[in-house]
């Protein structure tokens, strides 16, 4: 490849690396700041407290879903459609936010009639009044601003994201505290902070989206979107039942207080789905535009993206797991010290994760190919509740960690299984399989070293990580120092020059 095309093959790589950085230094304050406001929580909120908020989290999850029908992505996928027709996509938005509103209020103002009633059976001891209704009302605001973070991503805006993003987070936290720490409102604290900043960033995201809407009813783009996000309904359900089952399912049988070390366990995991997600923001619209260009060029680049992809989350999955022991001591209070267990398992289903996000796109980006995603995530999510069912009773918190481990690892054999039909980037799957399979039983086996002391054991297992690095060059990339010597030249401040180690050596494979 001549050096012309070379450069514009790194196009997209030098993109995706620029916006996902900077989606990534904005979830990575966010998380970071959480994880140092972890102490506090856990010293004002007991196992119990944490374990009510995991589960009115749980299920504001899937009643954000029936609150917009999924039409969220319908904003994002047709704005390919329209961002050449702007008083057409100002009439296409304004149409779905009129729908949504009306349908937010019509559900929201349901439940909080009958909601006791009918999440009773979901919610066990968790009281309505004052948590589950306080996350009614919040999830009642929240599609909007999301939606309005939604439009920034697909217009590559990631500044603009993280200023609005980082706002919203630092309202909210310091809401959080303000209840939590100074009005002693326990469990309820969050919730509230919760509602008023969904509240605050609904009118902020309609003022900024002022010039781009249309508030209108237009039947005809009605209709179209709907035929879009229907048949993604099932997914997003299927998807957060994956998500949050685990505790449901461990509140009905073992009650709120082992939600709640369960749940602390969980945000461990929490490291790699921000990761994921952040570089996913980034990946989502320039991978879109280069399946629209269709060229054999950009391809490449996806491809070279995508292995990058893997070795890093599989590095920062062996990291988080290896360590979880050492980092557990120094963030939370003694009561919870119990997670470090269930850390590595929960880790490495955030790492499958991250590779479904790889294959799922094509799925959304072909229309004949979006009511496929479905057959995945619903099997998946059928698989996991069975799971659950079964091994929670016999075996506890374990139980509910191989459950998620292995519904997780289902999706993603599903989504990439089924996209290979349509997908038209040659991922090495083997490869890819081979290398999540060496990077979690070297985390399982690092997290497993709990008898040196901290020093020691935490130069020991980033001596092990060295290796493991090593080892996922030689499997990826056929070149065993290939990582490190990447690594040396991005430390060195020549990040173009690392990438092209990696797209030269895609470009041969």
């Amino acid at each position: 490849m001549g050096d012309g095309l070379r450069g514009k093959s790194m196009s997209i790589l030098r993109q995706l690396g620029t916006n996902s950085s900077i989606y990534a230094a904005t979830r990575v304050l966010q998380r970071g700041l959480q994880f140092m406001l972890l102490p506090l929580y856990t010293h004002y909120l007991s196992p119990s407290a944490y374990g009510v908020l995991a589960i009115v989290t749980a299920v504001n999850g899937v009643l954000s879903i029936f609150f917009t029908l999924g039409l969220t992505s319908a904003v994002t996928r047709f704005y390919f459609e329209y961002q050449e027709q702007p008083e057409l996509l100002a009439r296409f938005w304004g149409t779905i936010l009129v729908f949504v509103m009306g349908l937010s209020a019509a559900l929201a103002g349901l439940l909080l009639l009958v909601g006791d009633v009918l999440l009773r059976p979901v919610i066990g001891e968790v009281s309505f009044w004052p948590f589950v209704a306080l996350g009614v009302m919040a999830t009642f605001f929240q599609p909007f601003f999301l939606t309005f973070l939604a439009v920034l991503q697909m217009r590559n805006q990631a500044l603009r994201y993280a200023a609005v993003s980082l706002a919203n987070f630092g309202l909210t936290a310091g809401l959080t505290i303000f209840l939590v720490v100074q009005m002693g409102w326990g469990a309820s604290g969050p919730l509230a902070a919760t509602l008023a900043a969904s509240a605050v960033f609904f009118v902020v995201s309609l003022w900024m989206l002022r010039d781009n809407l249309r508030l209108c009813m237009d039947l005809n783009h009605l209709k179209k979107a709907l035929r879009y996000s229907l048949p993604l309904v099932p997914h997003s359900v299927s998807a957060q039942l994956s998500a949050f089952s685990d505790r449901l399912v461990l509140n009905h049988y073992l009650g709120t207080a082992s939600t709640g070390l369960y749940s602390v366990g969980a945000m461990f995991a929490l490291i790699i789905e921000v990761g994921a997600q952040s570089v996913n923001r980034a990946y989502v619209p320039l991978t879109m535009a280069a399946l629209k260009r269709g060229s054999a060029n950009d391809m490449e680049q996806i491809r070279t993206v995508g292995t990058l992809f893997v070795c890093v989350f599989c590095m920062l999955g062996t990291g988080v797991a290896g360590l979880a022991p050492e980092l557990l001591k120094l963030l939370v209070s003694q009561a919870y010290q119990g997670a470090a267990g269930i850390v590595p398992l929960l880790t490495f289903a955030a790492v499958a994760n991250s590779f479904y996000f790889l294959f799922v796109n094509i799925l959304f980006y072909d229309h004949s190919a979006v009511r496929m995603i479905p057959l995945g995530t619903a099997s998946a999510a059928l698989v996991n509740l069975a799971l659950l069912l079964l091994l929670v009773p016999a075996y506890g918190m374990a139980g509910a960690m191989w459950a998620s481990l292995g519904s997780q690892i289902l999706a993603t054999m599903l989504i990439a299984a089924i996209a290979r039909k349509y997908e038209p980037v040659r991922w090495p799957y083997a490869r890819y399989a081979l290398a999540f399979a060496m990077s979690f039983g070297t985390a399982f086996a690092l997290s497993s070293i709990t008898s040196m002391a901290p020093a020691a054991a935490i130069a020991f297992k980033l001596a092990v990580m060295c290796m493991l690095l090593a080892l996922l060059g030689a499997v990826l990339w056929g070149q065993p120092w290939l990582p490190l010597q990447a690594l040396v030249t991005l430390l060195r401040g020549r990040p173009a020059s690392a990438a092209a180690l990696f797209a030269a050596k895609e470009g041969e494979a």
